[in-house]
């Protein structure tokens, strides 16, 4: 150790390495006016120190008390370092509760008080997240919106106190039944809700069944005097089969979700054959108007060629049941336009190439609301071809001829005409026979010849057409879009409805 005694620079030149100096025999006298002895502290954790102590005194300096000094310094610096090692430690326990504390406000903020799980907030503020990555990535995903049945119907005859363990017990099994990185959340009520990152729509689908089968197997909550079993209705969706924003994918599933609740409020009622028309009738309803608030124009041209497409299956003598069908997929044509963005359904000029490619998604998205309708599987098909033609060059599929379900040949018939006569916002009707002309210079190729004709038939004999007098269907809301508006190309031998 090498200790520094001196006067301060203004006072003259200080003596070095002291201990070269003195000897432990020796004692020599200073008096400074201004004097410091700074003796280096032991370098402890790589922090390094100076003991200095500097006064206006007459000392006696000796190496041994030098050395003494320099092991004062020592014990000082190990204090220091206690004290700082207490410091930072207290300072990493400040830290870690905060964060702690930060965690704990965090999770009471986006968890469901009685089921533990997410929150509404929290799950659409992760599904926007996902959404984003699932775009960024290519990848896939879906959701699930679950209802569960007749939960009033469960506190009205046990009490609240049961309802709520009901919805507990729900929320554990859909906990459960859940996959690593899904995500379960109770949006209120008898809401629920799951985000299935990375499945496509045959897993969500599979994870509904599996879950309907686990309600099934075992009640869910017991009483003293009853066991209770629990009911849910699905409806599913995602990304990119049900929209790209979560507003479109959640309102498909929301549509598919009342779907499959009147559905299943027809089973329990007894209706066992699955065909009460009064049930088809509401479910018609409910997805008609759930369309009517995404594109006004559409709910009154439904109901028109609903009314006129199964006059036509009557003349052509097809069957009641057959009748039925065409009439619920002719107004359900367009369901799938739910999955359609607003820009695109409310756009007044020409679709890009772009949005035309997304408008020819709703046959294949109708098919897929109405497929999961046990009593709508043959107007699920009919829906997913009305945009075939009889030659093969319609979409998406590319049917040709009897390929083509009959009710679709027959709706496009009916679709084409309607769209024509119909008067819209940037353009007058087309006069009547102009437009019965159009249809038959189309029959064998875009239309079957056949329907055609009994088409042409039922017209003639009713000069109205079935259609509500003084119709106008500008009036459904500011703009409409051009989607069903038949078009001549230049030169092109097809009747494009859009």
């Amino acid at each position: 150790m090498t200790a520094m005694v001196g006067t301060h620079p203004s006072e003259g030149p200080i003596a070095e390495n002291a201990e070269e100096s003195l000897t432990i025999s020796e004692t020599r006298s200073f008096r400074l006016l201004r004097w410091a002895v700074a003796l280096p502290v032991a370098a402890v954790a790589s922090v390094v120190s100076a003991f200095v102590l500097p006064e206006e005194i007459t000392f006696a300096v000796l190496a041994g008390e030098l050395a003494l000094l320099g092991v004062a310094g020592i014990i000082v610096e190990i204090a220091l370092y206690r004290t700082e090692r207490r410091l930072t430690h207290e300072r990493k326990q400040v830290r870690t509760q905060w964060l702690n504390q930060r965690t704990e406000l965090l999770d009471v903020a986006t968890r469901d008080e009685l089921t533990q799980l997410q929150n509404r907030r929290f799950y659409y503020e992760r599904l926007a997240a996902e959404l984003t990555r699932a775009e960024m990535k290519n990848e896939a995903l879906s959701i699930l919106m679950i209802d569960v049945d007749d939960l009033k119907a469960i506190n009205d005859e046990f009490g609240h106190l049961v309802g709520d363990k009901v919805l507990r017990s729900f929320a554990r099994i859909l906990n459960s039944s859940s996959q690593d990185g899904n995500v379960t959340a109770r949006l209120g009520g008898d809401e629920f809700a799951v985000i299935m990152p990375g499945a496509d729509r045959r897993e969500a689908e599979l994870f509904s069944l599996q879950l309907w089968q686990k309600l099934a197997d075992a009640p869910i909550c017991e009483t003293e005097h009853a066991s209770i079993y629990l009911g849910v209705s699905i409806g599913s969706s995602g990304y990119p089969w049900g929209g790209s924003t979560v507003e479109e994918i959640t309102h498909w599933a929301d549509t598919k979700l009342y779907a499959n609740k009147l559905e299943r409020k027809g089973f329990k009622q007894g209706r066992g054959d699955r065909r009460d028309d009064r049930l088809a009738a509401a479910v018609v309803e409910v997805l008609s108007t759930a369309l009517d608030v995404r594109d006004k124009m559409t709910h009154r041209h439904a109901r028109r060629v609903a009314r006129t497409a199964a006059e036509v299956a009557r003349f052509m003598q097809l069957s009641t049941e057959n009748v039925s069908e065409i009439e619920y997929a002719a107004a359900l044509h367009d369901i799938g336009k739910i999955g359609v963005a607003d820009s695109i359904l409310r756009k007044s000029k020409s679709l890009d190439a772009d949005e035309w490619k997304e408008m020819r998604r709703h046959s294949e998205l109708g098919y897929q609301i109405l497929k999961g309708i046990d009593f709508f599987q043959n107007a699920a098909e009919i829906v997913y071809a009305h945009h075939e033609h009889f030659d093969g060059t319609g979409y998406p599929r590319g049917l040709v001829r009897e390929e083509i379900p009959l009710g679709a040949r027959v709706f496009a018939v009916v679709d084409a005409y309607d769209a024509m006569t119909s008067r819209r916002p940037y353009r007058d009707a087309i006069p009547r026979d102009e437009a019965l002309a159009e249809i038959a210079s189309h029959s064998g190729t875009q239309f079957d010849p056949k329907v055609v004709q009994a088409f042409l038939a039922v017209i003639r004999r009713s000069p109205d057409g079935f259609y509500e007098e003084n119709e106008d269907d500008s009036v459904f809301g500011s703009r409409v879009s051009t989607a069903e508006v038949p078009v001549r190309t230049p030169g092109a031998q097809t009747l494009v409805t859009r």
